[in-house]
């Protein structure tokens, strides 16, 4: 789904299907274990690669085309670097019944995230093969499935290495069995979408009866996003989008003319932290939905994920969020205008879930500031807040006397 694809690169790709000779990669010889639960979606992408000519002509320019990282960024450089789909295959079955590790105070949760996105990295042709059809239903159809491994009680063998990690803070949340080393938790997203036991007392609202006070509608490392807030009629670049075109983001929406001009701030959520998102300010909920997109094609992951862990920060493209699955709610707060709250799904995540009482409400819904609006299942994901013109000016976040500004390295002591 890359609108911004030049003609250009589509009258390549069709002069390669009927020009260039066929890559030598042994597909015919591959097969998937029987008894993986991603067998049908990655068989699927087996047979595409070999009777669709636009596909493997994307994967394989893809391939071809494959950049390096940043000096320094990762061990090893892109691990894309002379491989094939052949490799892909095997990297897709590992991936699909992949369990993220907790080591010390950073966990490996972004493993394949991070290596799959790094296929997109400065690559248009990767982005296309799996941002427009068939392959980004196969990829649907990948997530689906791994999704059901994630739902299943096979995927609870590393549950208990993050319990006894100290920043999941376990004496917080509801756990169904405390005597269990997995806490009795049915599933890894079971687990990974736990709930508070009182979320009064351990996230308290800061001066809940003020209205001019904007809280985090979650855990997560909060950025100002300090770009111009754009609509469908300027020009989208076909490299680094850096703008943020609010009529793509909010789809649909009657409400994205109230954001031109205005600004916006982006909270992304870590695989360890809290995983609910709630509403940031009070008022009235008018409109929501559920946007389907993307599921990857980041183009510059190491922009947006740096080294130093600072996630989102001034320097990443926003571009790619117009694109990803998502939704959103526009809660007018009355005198401070209208509020869109935009859930994104980066990197995998089909599951931008909301509260039923939103989804299928016929009118507008009171809401207050801290009640919960939804919540992601495993992946990438953050939560985008956006403000009308001359209401807020996300620059440096305000912080009370006594709130959290950061976090101790938990693996320094060893």
């Amino acid at each position: 789904m890359i609108k911004t694809a030049s003609m250009f690169l589509w009258a390549f790709i069709l002069l390669a299907i009927f020009t260039r000779p066929e890559l030598s990669v042994a597909v015919e010889k591959m097969d998937v274990p029987a008894d993986n639960p991603c067998n049908a979606s990655i068989s699927k992408m087996i047979q595409s690669y070999q009777h669709d000519k636009v596909f493997k002509t994307l994967i394989d320019q893809a391939f071809i085309t494959i950049q390096q990282v940043p000096q320094g960024y990762r061990d090893g450089g892109n691990p894309w670097i002379d491989k094939s789909f052949v490799d892909m295959v095997s990297f897709f079955a590992e991936w699909c019944t992949f369990l993220p590790e907790a080591k010390g105070s950073s966990d490996t949760g972004l493993k394949y995230i991070e290596q799959m996105d790094l296929f997109a990295y400065k690559n248009p042709f990767a982005r296309l093969a799996f941002q427009t059809a068939p392959g980004i239903d196969l990829f649907d159809s990948f997530a689906k499935e791994r999704g059901n491994f994630l739902n299943s009680d096979e995927s609870t063998k590393q549950i208990s290495q993050w319990l006894a990690d100290p920043r999941i803070e376990k004496e917080e949340y509801l756990i169904p069995d405390p005597s269990a080393p997995d806490g009795g938790f049915k599933s890894y997203n079971n687990f990974f979408s736990r709930r508070f036991k009182d979320i009064n007392k351990v996230r308290p609202q800061t001066m809940p009866e003020r209205d001019y006070v904007i809280s985090s509608p979650t855990d997560a490392i909060v950025n100002s996003i300090p770009v111009n807030i754009v609509d469908e009629s300027t020009k989208i670049h076909t490299k680094g989008t850096q703008e943020l075109n609010i009529s793509q983001l909010l789809a649909g929406s009657k409400h994205w003319k109230n954001f031109v001009g205005g600004t916006a701030m982006s909270c992304i959520l870590m695989p360890n932290t809290y995983h609910h998102y709630h509403a940031p300010v009070s008022g009235k909920v008018v409109e929501t939905r559920l946007v389907p997109g993307a599921l990857l094609g980041m183009e510059d992951f190491p922009k947006f994920v740096p080294p130093s862990g600072n996630v989102g920060y001034h320097g990443a493209s926003f571009g790619a969020f117009e694109s990803y699955q998502r939704g959103y709610f526009i809660i007018d707060t009355g005198k401070y205008g209208v509020v869109a709250v935009v859930p994104v799904g980066l990197s995998t995540v089909g599951s931008v879930i909301f509260e039923e009482k939103f989804l299928n409400a016929k009118g507008p819904v009171p809401v207050k500031r801290g009640d919960e609006l939804g919540h992601f299942l495993y992946g990438g994901s953050l939560v985008i807040l956006i403000f009308e013109p001359g209401k807020y000016k996300s620059a440096a976040i305000k912080v009370r006397l006594g709130n959290q500004i950061g976090l101790f390295d938990t693996s320094s002591n060893d």
